[in-house]
Parts: structure tokens; sequence; C-alpha cells
């Protein structure tokens, strides 16, 4: 894997990458010319045939999008993680009370959500939630996914767990879970967006 300081070689890198999507960009374009008039339009006689040479670029281009991507991931190291808000009700919600944003270094919303259950903060916090649900039942909380996002709220609006995060070995991406119903929240709040 490429060292994400050797800024010549990411240069070259980059260059390469850079010539083969205007290489096929220019590809597609001729594909496209045939049915377009000297002004650019389509024209009308070769609308059916135009539209399926626009499918069939355009999937070339996606799949070619998925290899950029997976190629400027390899050239430029893992995301890194910036400071990252999540919020959760607890059963408190139910008389009103505001919910709990707790505030991690995280490269997103999935990132945090596998991080945050391993930190000894937070799972003290969901010991006190499962104290207060019925005898053999998950915790009583829920993620708030439209209050999750990057960066950080007013001061004194969040727990902050960067600290012990920094303190904590990496974690794992099997060592601990979710409840159920933060789980189940993440999953919904994906599927909408």
């Amino acid at each position: 894997m490429h060292h994400p300081f050797d800024q010549d070689r990411l240069a070259i890198e980059v260059q390469a990458l850079t010539s083969a999507a205007r290489t096929l960009q220019a590809e597609h374009q001729a594909q496209l010319a045939p049915y377009r008039t000297a002004c650019g339009d389509v024209s009308e006689d070769h609308l059916r045939e135009y539209d399926d040479a626009r499918i069939s670029t355009a999937i070339e281009a996606s799949d070619y999008l998925d290899t950029l991507l997976n190629q400027l991931t390899l050239l430029t190291g893992p995301p890194v993680r910036t400071p990252f808000t999540v919020t959760i009700a607890s059963r408190e919600r139910h008389d009103g009370e505001r919910p709990y944003s707790f505030a991690l270094y995280a490269t997103g919303l999935e990132d945090a959500l596998r991080i945050l259950p391993q930190l000894p903060t937070f799972q003290g916090w969901l010991r006190e939630a499962a104290e207060l649900a019925s005898e053999g039942a998950e915790p009583d909380v829920t993620l708030v996914p439209e209050q999750c996002h990057p960066g950080l709220r007013a001061p004194g609006e969040y727990i902050d767990l960067r600290a012990e995060q920094a303190r904590t070995p990496t974690p794992s991406h099997t060592a601990a879970s979710l409840p159920t119903a933060l789980s189940v929240a993440h999953r919904s709040a994906a599927r909408r967006r």
C-alpha cells in the first residue's frame, strides 16, 4: 500500500487515475456523439438509441467510479476520525427529558456506533438504563438519528468521551454490541437516507 506522505508518488498515481477517467469520459462522449445534432441536442430520430447508449455509458461510469474510489482510498489511507456526536434518548424521554449526546472520534455514524459500546462510560450509562428496564428486557434507549452529526454540540450539551476513547484499546468490530433498539433505529435511519 502507498505511504500517504510520499507526495511525489501520490501525485503520479492521482494523475494516472485522472487520465484514465478523462479517457473514459472521452470514449463515452464519442459513443453519444452520433445521436446529437451539430448544436449538441439529441436528434429526435435517435432518442431511443441515445437513451440506450446513455444507460450503457452510465453503468460503465458507475462501475469505474467504484474502482476509482477504491484506488483513491488505498492511496490516501483510511478515513480520518474526527469529532462526532451521537445522540441517544433513554427512558426519561417519556417524561419529556432531553436525550443524551456523546462526543467521540469517528469517521461517521456507523463507525461511532461500533466504538461507543466499547467505552467504559457509555457501558456504565447503558447499565444504568438497563437497571430501569423490566427484568430481562433490554435498556429502554433509542437512537435519535437527526441529532447525530459530525462535530460537536455546544459545550456542556454532550458527554465527552474523546479522552476516554484515546485511552481505550482500539475497538474490535465484534467485541461489544448496541442494544437492539439502537441497532434497529440506526438501520431504519440508514434506509431513509
